[in-house]
């Protein structure tokens, strides 16, 4: 009988015995669902990175990376500097920054920066418009050989939305423990496969959670067995709430389908530019564009769609607590 291996914990399955299969739009590949009977993990079969679907801009929100750098932090971001030590500074290396915007910040907070991606433009977006030269387009391994090289090691790796990513994520964890200091920390975050929000919004209306995409699925307990495989201690895995402000945009695509197509025209018209669009919410708009007048427009439009909905948010609110879209986790390398 044909196995194959987990790719966190090396426990083999039948081949035979996989859950669900998904046919990629990208590249018409058949995947096949794995559930892990030891460590719990969910992957896909073939597993197998394309680093030429980043760049190639079919999943969309990968424009905005192109683009410009993010004014607001996500949730995981907001995550890292809540539960971080505040004592805790030095050389941070940040795997997949794509934009750059938690790179702007962590040097803000007093963090030597350093960062990564294989996407060469998105590191173009980052030089350009942040004026970090220690920024590389690299992958990991790339990096891993250029570190030794040059005798660099880090006091602080965080990547966020990244490990779900990868192929070879045992290998991916013990690199990012090989290029720390000893006491050194990891901090990042992973989608939470348990959110009813996650599975509604993204698994089960797009191929956001899906491969050629993410290849790997993480509930709190098997994140915090991954990093407990890869030798890592104190490990802290926080299931975080799902923000109140979101669950209007999550009932606007429950309710009516995905209209962001469509919301990318008039921030377009009010940008002059519909690529740069896609980096900013409404919000942001009135400090980036010249049309601060058309910008109070759609702001005033949004509170408008929000308050139509309000009262279909108001029956969420028991369902927020823990129920966010991400698992945030940070741990260290022991001195030992």
């Amino acid at each position: 009988m044909d196995k194959i291996k987990c790719p966190i914990c090396y426990t083999e399955v039948e081949e035979r015995n996989f859950k669900e299969t998904y046919v990629s739009p990208y590249n018409n590949q058949e995947y096949k669902h794995y559930e892990c009977p030891n460590c719990d993990v969910h992957w896909w079969e073939p597993l197998k990175i394309i680093p030429e679907f980043y760049e190639s801009e079919v999943f969309e929100d990968y424009i905005a990376f192109h683009e410009g750098i993010g004014t607001r932090l996500h949730e995981y971001h907001k995550a890292f500097f809540k539960y971080f030590p505040s004592n805790m500074r030095g050389k941070l290396l940040d795997v997949g920054c794509g934009d750059g915007r938690f790179l702007r910040h962590a040097k803000e907070q007093g963090f030597e920066v350093w960062g990564i991606d294989f996407d060469k433009k998105s590191v173009e977006n980052v030089k350009r418009n942040l004026g970090i030269d220690t920024v590389f387009a690299m992958s990991l391994e790339e990096f891993y050989e250029y570190a030794k090289e040059k005798n660099l090691k880090f006091d602080v790796i965080t990547f966020f939305e990244v490990l779900e990513h990868q192929d070879k994520p045992r290998e991916f964890l013990e690199m990012v423990k090989g290029l720390l200091e000893e006491g050194g920390y990891i901090a990042g975050s992973v989608p939470n496969r348990e959110s009813v929000f996650e599975k509604d919004m993204y698994r089960n209306n797009s191929w956001v959670d899906n491969p050629p995409h993410h290849f790997l699925r993480f509930s709190k307990s098997s994140l915090e067995k991954a990093l407990n495989f890869a030798g890592f201690k104190d490990i802290e895995v926080y299931k975080l709430d799902f923000p109140f402000i979101e669950l209007f945009p999550y009932l606007e695509k429950k309710l009516f389908g995905n209209l962001d197509k469509l919301k990318i025209k008039p921030k377009g018209m009010v940008l002059g530019n519909e690529r740069k669009a896609r980096v900013y919410a409404v919000e942001e708009l009135a400090e980036v564009s010249p049309s601060k007048g058309k910008a109070y427009i759609l702001m005033i439009l949004k509170l408008i769609r929000n308050a139509v909905l309000l009262p279909f948010a108001l029956g969420y609110i028991g369902r927020l607590k823990e129920n966010g879209m991400h698992l945030y986790f940070q741990a260290y390398k022991s001195e030992n």
